[in-house]
């Protein structure tokens, strides 16, 4: 007997939206799914101040990356995914891989095959899992220093 659910949820984006969520793959997915709603509903951090630009505060970067910190430079400049090449190497840096997570449009054929949308769903995957897997930072420094070049954009 498969071990496979079919769950529906609705999320509320942090700009008020709110997103229809069906997840059709595992116990795990369906935990992160949990763990990022409960994120949602605990609202923002408190302000706090911050250090005057050129101070040393302020050159070391946040101290603590949020999902959305990286979401939001991932679709910066109607951003999809970084190009195949580059994306495959974020990939493969992600601990603890498996069939559970989506992998990047490997071939041509593919590539072309997977929709914008699907496309920025998967590296929202892995984003994901980064956060899960104590690798967010990493990430997010990474895809920080590509240049716009290196970025598929929706309608590329």
């Amino acid at each position: 007997m498969s071990k496979e659910k079919k769950s529906h949820g609705h999320v509320h984006l942090p700009d008020g939206r709110g997103v229809d969520v069906v997840e059709k793959n595992t116990d795990t997915s369906w935990a992160m799914f949990q763990a990022l709603q409960g994120q949602q509903q605990h609202g923002f951090e408190k302000t706090r101040p911050t250090g005057l630009p050129g101070s040393a505060a302020s050159q070391a970067g946040p101290e603590h990356v949020t999902i959305d910190d990286v979401l939001v430079e991932a679709r910066r400049n109607n951003r999809v995914c970084p190009l195949p090449a580059i994306w495959q190497r974020l990939y493969a840096y992600l601990p603890n891989t498996g069939p559970h997570l989506s992998k990047v449009p490997a071939t041509h054929a593919e590539w072309a095959q997977v929709p914008a949308l699907q496309k920025r769903a998967r590296l929202r995957e892995h984003i994901e899992w980064a956060a899960s897997q104590g690798v967010l930072k990493q990430v997010y420094e990474a895809l920080k220093k590509l240049p716009e070049n290196r970025w598929h954009h929706i309608g590329e």
